[in-house]
């Protein structure tokens, strides 16, 4: 009786948040619709495509910011199995610590230190004769185990695959983590009560949030990790898609075997999510068990990490789309998936839609103004995701700091509009999604190493400038693609600055509190 009752609140809350958002978003429209018209032809045209590509940027909006005022529902804590604690020393664990040139010995030792027992299995796909020397003097010293394979391919997904094929008979359950990520002592112990709580759970995933860092660029931004992945994550795992994030994560052997191998593609977490729920699995999403893990060093890290993830859940969209759509998976969960997967492109594509429509608007000389509400929530919508962020650093360090890194925030995601089309594209069009190894130390290519990395964007602004000139006499229509190319040649150059304040060290902070 109570798991029913529980789930018929569940339903409900899923049922009000989307009918929230969904009434929302078509009111907006349907103000917008009412508001502007015009009897010119070209002129209506330009409007319809503002107004298709503002809807767009509300929908995304209106979906972050209903996350995050109902964030406190969504954050109650998860509740344990007492079975678990008796049961769990029996469960046969491995950890498995993926790595191709970026081998972290410090953070790989700092997760070893389980309260429950484990084995490390260093799966390892280097390249570099060095690194594959220390990683087996680091496995004879810390008794770890070494696996390697003839060939790199598959990506990570491949490495993984092979190494759980070895495993499956030994281990009952494996954990996945990054060459930088660093788990809590609990991390193991607190993972198996998660699968004592629900027969049916195949994958555990925990929180992150990022680790001290050593430069200006990654200390200014890494909270948004943190503060981004602890909305969305407990919101989805409620009322959406919950996935699992490719590390930070315990699978189970039995889910495993019901739903792999993992996809060997560039976003190979996402299609292993789909492929676990397809199966009858669920993803335990558990905001209480936190990691940490570094965050991009400097801009060209981060674009590095950003093109990686734009081409990989393009991929994703473009081999899965009519299977999500035909599964059977609940309306919400289908939604949620595709609106999280179509945030970036979709995104960017409506950035580049407004900015020629509004060009065609000026060219023409229309009369039809947009009104100062849509330019206003258009704004708000998108920025929402930043949102919470801003509010913490408003709370922590005043007004003028949250201003700031909003305005700062909001320039480094712009910046990436040229790079978001071009990965776009280039998958959507039958290119094939690389799977990038984000930089672990800072990108020093001097002024003249800057501008070649950033030709495009440049290329891309000339082109702007030139046609705005010509067809309207003015360079404010492209402001917009010059003010981007502007920010990433200053982020370019702000990544190499070292952060004023000195790294603690990061087990510290991963104890349970």
């Amino acid at each position: 009786m109570h798991s029913s009752r529980g789930r018929s609140a569940g339903g409900r809350a899923v049922a009000l948040f989307w009918g929230g958002v969904g009434t929302i978003w078509l009111t907006l429209l349907g103000i917008y619709a009412a508001t502007v018209a015009s009897s010119h032809l070209l002129e209506t045209t330009a409007i319809v495509l503002i107004g298709a590509a503002s809807s767009a940027i509300w929908l995304n909006g209106v979906r972050h910011l209903a996350m995050w005022a109902t964030a406190r529902f969504w954050f109650r804590p998860a509740g344990t199995s007492p079975v678990a604690a008796s049961s769990s020393p029996s469960r046969r664990v491995a950890l498995l610590y993926c790595t191709a040139d970026d081998f972290d010995p410090t953070a790989l030792h700092s997760s070893m230190a389980q309260q429950h027992p484990v084995t490390t299995v260093i799966l390892d796909d280097s390249a570099r004769d060095e690194l594959r020397s220390a990683i087996d003097a680091f496995a004879i010293e810390n008794g770890a185990e070494v696996i390697r394979r003839s060939t790199r391919s598959g990506f990570k997904a491949g490495n993984l695959n092979h190494g759980i094929e070895l495993l499956l008979g030994r281990f009952d359950y494996f954990v996945v983590l990054d060459s930088d990520e660093v788990l809590p002592p609990h991390f193991v112990h607190r993972a198996l009560q998660g699968f004592a709580d629900h027969r049916r759970t195949g994958i555990v995933q925990a929180r992150h949030r990022a680790s001290p860092s050593r430069t200006a660029f990654a200390t200014t931004f890494a909270g948004i990790l943190g503060t981004h992945i602890g909305i969305s994550q407990a919101a989805r795992a409620r009322i959406g898609f919950s996935s699992f994030l490719g590390h930070g994560a315990m699978i189970s052997s039995a889910c495993y075997r019901a739903a792999g191998p993992i996809p060997e593609t560039v976003a190979e977490d996402l299609a292993f999510s789909f492929e676990a729920r397809i199966a009858g699995y669920r993803i335990a999403y558990d905001h209480d068990l936190v990691c940490e893990e570094d965050y991009p060093v400097d801009y060209h890290a981060f674009r590095t990490q950003h093109t990686k993830i734009v081409e990989g859940t393009t991929e994703f969209l473009r081999n899965y789309w009519r299977r999500i759509i035909r599964s059977r998976l609940s309306v919400a969960e289908k939604l949620d998936l595709l609106l999280e997967q179509l945030t970036f492109p979709l995104l960017a594509t409506a950035g580049a839609v407004l900015m020629l429509a509004n060009l065609l608007l000026a060219a023409l000389g229309g009369t039809a103004d947009q009104p100062l509400w849509a330019i206003a929530v258009t704004g708000l919508c998108a920025a929402a995701p930043l949102l919470p962020e801003t509010v913490r650093v408003v709370r922590q360090r005043g007004l003028v700091a949250g201003g700031t890194f909003l305005a700062m925030a909001s320039a480094l995601y712009g910046s990436t509009l040229i790079v978001t089309l071009r990965a776009t594209a280039k998958v959507i069009f039958g290119g094939a999604a690389v799977f990038r190894v984000t930089p672990k130390t800072e990108r020093r290519a001097g002024r003249w190493g800057t501008l070649v990395a950033l030709w495009l964007e440049l290329a891309v602004t000339v082109a702007a400038v030139w046609v705005a000139l010509a067809l309207t006499g003015s360079l404010i229509p492209a402001l917009p693609v010059a003010g981007a190319a502007i920010a990433a040649l200053a982020f370019a150059s702000f990544g190499a600055l070292p952060a004023r304040r000195a790294a603690r060290v990061r087990t510290a902070r991963l104890a349970p509190r």
